[in-house]
């Protein structure tokens, strides 16, 4: 068997392996919003934001992991050229994961079913596009963006951890307190991962002059 081929079969290995985790994970995220397991984000912000929102971007970024060779090379080129140097996926997520971190989003989503389900889909597809900018993107795009959202999700964090005021009709202070320091660990724990992988990548592949 020639080296080609082995590392063709790896790559379809890979890509299965990846579909698989994806698919798990969509599925515990999707399992949160259904009775029974409903009741668990209905009563703590905690799962709701800083396990269910994630564990939905990323099922998504994984999904696109192994989307090339489970849909060919028409659609990625049609992602490509809608998605020129991830520009335009960073700011789509960005919009789509900014709007799912308003209060007022966070409670429709708790009473609304209907409302739950377009966060679901909305999240998994904002994973696809950042899965898709992140490939595509300079180093320099990606900094700027990893600057952005991990210093404003410490923020965000400190300041429901922080707040007097009970920001979420849905939650409980002391639930929303919770979420806070959560919300900090995330963001620190994001930001660190992306160093590392940064400072791996750097390392793998010295610039030479």
């Amino acid at each position: 068997m020639t080296s080609a081929a082995i590392g063709f079969m790896k790559g379809r290995l890979a890509g299965k392996w990846m579909a698989g985790v994806a698919g798990g994970c969509a599925v515990i995220a999707a399992a949160l919003s259904v009775p029974p397991l409903r009741s668990v984000i209905e009563q703590s912000m905690a799962w709701h934001m800083v396990f269910q929102m994630p564990l939905l971007v990323l099922a998504g970024a994984l999904a696109y992991a192994a989307w090339p060779p489970r849909f060919g090379a028409r659609r990625t080129a049609r992602l490509a050229a809608f998605n020129q140097y991830g520009l335009t996926g960073f700011m789509a997520a960005q919009v789509i994961i900014a709007y799912w971190m308003l209060p007022m989003t966070i409670d429709r989503a708790v009473v609304s079913p209907s409302f739950d389900a377009l966060k679901l889909s909305t999240l998994f597809i904002s994973g696809v596009l950042l899965g898709d900018a992140f490939k595509r993107a300079p180093g320099v795009l990606r900094l700027f963006f990893m600057g952005y959202w991990v210093p404003m999700m410490c923020w965000l964090g400190i300041y429901f951890a922080t707040t007097d005021l009970r920001l979420c009709n849905a939650y409980s202070l002391d639930s929303q307190v919770a979420t806070g320091w959560r919300l900090l660990a995330l963001g620190l724990l994001l930001g660190l991962a992306w160093l590392a992988q940064a400072w791996c990548t750097a390392v793998r592949n010295p610039k030479t002059d």
